[in-house]
Protein backbone atom coordinates (compact mmCIF):
# COMPACT_ATOMS: atom_id res chain seq x y z
CA UNK A 1 0.00 0.00 0.00
CA UNK A 2 1.36 3.44 -1.24
CA UNK A 3 0.94 6.25 1.28
CA UNK A 4 0.75 9.41 0.13
CA UNK A 5 2.75 12.35 1.99
CA UNK A 6 0.83 15.60 3.51
CA UNK A 7 1.38 18.78 2.46
CA UNK A 8 -0.33 21.58 3.93
CA UNK A 9 -0.36 25.39 2.70
CA UNK A 10 1.49 28.25 5.01
CA UNK A 11 2.46 31.83 5.20
CA UNK A 12 -0.02 32.25 1.88
CA UNK A 13 0.42 36.39 0.78
CA UNK A 14 -1.35 38.20 -1.94
CA UNK A 15 0.62 41.54 -2.91
CA UNK A 16 0.72 44.29 -5.53
CA UNK A 17 1.49 47.37 -6.15
CA UNK A 18 -0.36 50.39 -7.28
CA UNK A 19 1.31 52.88 -8.77
CA UNK A 20 0.04 56.56 -8.27
CA UNK A 21 -1.73 56.68 -11.74
CA UNK A 22 -4.05 53.82 -10.56
CA UNK A 23 -7.16 53.69 -8.29
CA UNK A 24 -6.00 52.43 -4.92
CA UNK A 25 -9.48 50.95 -4.68
CA UNK A 26 -9.62 49.25 -7.35
CA UNK A 27 -6.39 47.36 -6.82
CA UNK A 28 -7.25 46.60 -3.27
CA UNK A 29 -10.10 45.34 -4.84
CA UNK A 30 -8.65 43.42 -7.66
CA UNK A 31 -6.70 41.36 -4.56
CA UNK A 32 -9.88 40.81 -2.56
CA UNK A 33 -11.67 38.93 -5.68
CA UNK A 34 -8.42 36.47 -4.94
CA UNK A 35 -10.50 35.33 -2.09
CA UNK A 36 -13.42 33.65 -1.54
CA UNK A 37 -16.25 35.41 -0.13
CA UNK A 38 -16.77 33.23 2.99
CA UNK A 39 -12.88 34.39 4.15
CA UNK A 40 -12.73 37.39 3.45
CA UNK A 41 -13.43 38.55 6.75
CA UNK A 42 -10.00 36.36 7.94
CA UNK A 43 -7.92 38.22 6.24
CA UNK A 44 -5.36 40.82 7.52
CA UNK A 45 -4.31 44.10 4.95
CA UNK A 46 -1.42 46.02 5.12
CA UNK A 47 -0.02 48.94 3.20
CA UNK A 48 3.19 50.76 2.57
CA UNK A 49 3.67 53.36 0.59
CA UNK A 50 7.47 53.55 -0.89
CA UNK A 51 8.88 55.99 -3.60
CA UNK A 52 9.44 54.60 -7.10
CA UNK A 53 12.95 55.54 -8.91
CA UNK A 54 11.51 58.68 -10.15
CA UNK A 55 10.25 60.02 -6.53
CA UNK A 56 6.46 59.00 -7.34
CA UNK A 57 4.85 57.18 -4.97
CA UNK A 58 3.85 53.55 -5.05
CA UNK A 59 1.70 51.93 -2.30
CA UNK A 60 2.72 48.30 -1.71
CA UNK A 61 -0.94 46.43 -0.53
CA UNK A 62 0.01 42.85 1.37
CA UNK A 63 -3.00 40.65 1.91
CA UNK A 64 -2.36 37.69 4.67
CA UNK A 65 -5.09 35.33 6.11
CA UNK A 66 -5.30 35.89 10.27
CA UNK A 67 -6.25 31.99 10.23
CA UNK A 68 -3.76 29.94 9.16
CA UNK A 69 -5.94 27.34 8.44
CA UNK A 70 -7.70 29.68 5.74
CA UNK A 71 -4.39 29.70 3.78
CA UNK A 72 -4.84 26.37 2.33
CA UNK A 73 -8.49 27.23 0.93
CA UNK A 74 -7.60 30.68 -0.68
CA UNK A 75 -4.42 28.46 -2.28
CA UNK A 76 -6.93 26.34 -3.50
CA UNK A 77 -9.54 28.59 -4.79
CA UNK A 78 -6.85 30.46 -6.74
CA UNK A 79 -5.56 27.36 -8.73
CA UNK A 80 -8.92 25.97 -9.03
CA UNK A 81 -9.92 29.40 -10.89
CA UNK A 82 -7.38 29.30 -13.01
CA UNK A 83 -8.50 27.99 -16.60
CA UNK A 84 -7.75 24.70 -17.55
CA UNK A 85 -4.91 26.19 -19.79
CA UNK A 86 -3.25 28.08 -16.91
CA UNK A 87 -3.57 24.96 -14.83
CA UNK A 88 -1.83 23.22 -17.42
CA UNK A 89 0.80 26.05 -17.98
CA UNK A 90 0.91 25.68 -14.76
CA UNK A 91 2.44 22.31 -14.20
CA UNK A 92 4.54 22.66 -17.30
CA UNK A 93 6.34 25.89 -15.82
CA UNK A 94 6.69 25.01 -12.13
CA UNK A 95 9.60 24.15 -11.55
CA UNK A 96 10.57 28.07 -12.76
CA UNK A 97 7.70 28.77 -10.32
CA UNK A 98 9.92 27.61 -7.00
CA UNK A 99 12.24 28.87 -4.37
CA UNK A 100 15.35 27.68 -3.27
CA UNK A 101 14.30 25.05 -1.02
CA UNK A 102 11.40 24.30 -3.53
CA UNK A 103 8.52 24.33 -0.93
CA UNK A 104 7.65 27.84 -2.08
CA UNK A 105 5.76 28.57 -5.31
CA UNK A 106 4.85 31.69 -6.54
CA UNK A 107 2.32 32.75 -9.11
CA UNK A 108 1.97 35.77 -11.03
CA UNK A 109 -2.05 37.28 -11.67
CA UNK A 110 -3.01 39.44 -14.00
CA UNK A 111 -4.08 42.40 -11.58
CA UNK A 112 -6.67 43.92 -14.27
CA UNK A 113 -8.27 40.10 -14.87
CA UNK A 114 -8.61 39.71 -10.78
CA UNK A 115 -10.38 43.37 -10.84
CA UNK A 116 -13.25 41.49 -13.14
CA UNK A 117 -12.97 38.77 -11.22
CA UNK A 118 -11.33 36.55 -13.82
CA UNK A 119 -7.98 34.65 -12.69
CA UNK A 120 -5.60 34.58 -15.00
CA UNK A 121 -1.66 33.43 -15.38
CA UNK A 122 0.32 36.86 -16.37
CA UNK A 123 3.91 37.36 -16.93
CA UNK A 124 5.02 41.20 -16.74
CA UNK A 125 4.78 43.80 -13.84
CA UNK A 126 1.21 44.68 -13.80
CA UNK A 127 0.58 41.50 -11.34
CA UNK A 128 -0.41 40.34 -8.14
CA UNK A 129 2.19 37.76 -6.60
CA UNK A 130 0.85 34.92 -4.79
CA UNK A 131 3.45 33.14 -2.79
CA UNK A 132 2.99 30.42 -0.31
CA UNK A 133 4.90 27.80 1.37
CA UNK A 134 3.74 23.89 0.80
CA UNK A 135 4.96 22.28 4.17
CA UNK A 136 6.32 18.97 3.87
CA UNK A 137 7.83 19.65 0.33
CA UNK A 138 11.44 18.30 0.12
CA UNK A 139 11.69 18.51 -3.73
CA UNK A 140 10.36 19.49 -7.07
CA UNK A 141 8.62 16.26 -7.60
CA UNK A 142 7.00 16.22 -4.01
CA UNK A 143 5.38 19.74 -5.30
CA UNK A 144 4.14 18.37 -8.50
CA UNK A 145 2.52 15.35 -7.08
CA UNK A 146 0.98 17.91 -4.98
CA UNK A 147 0.08 20.51 -7.40
CA UNK A 148 -1.44 17.63 -9.41
CA UNK A 149 -3.44 16.57 -6.32
CA UNK A 150 -4.77 20.08 -5.79
CA UNK A 151 -5.85 20.28 -9.33
CA UNK A 152 -7.10 17.35 -9.22
CA UNK A 153 -9.54 18.24 -6.65
CA UNK A 154 -10.96 21.03 -8.59
CA UNK A 155 -14.54 20.99 -9.34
Amino acid sequence: MIMRKSYTIRNLVLNAFSHGTEDLNKVRQAILNLVPLDLRQATVSEERVVEGHYGNPITLITLRMRDRDADASVFKHIVCSLTTADRSILMATLPRRVGAKNSVIYLRLSKQEALLGRVILMDGDDVIKVTATVVGVKDVRDLVEYMRGLIEGCK
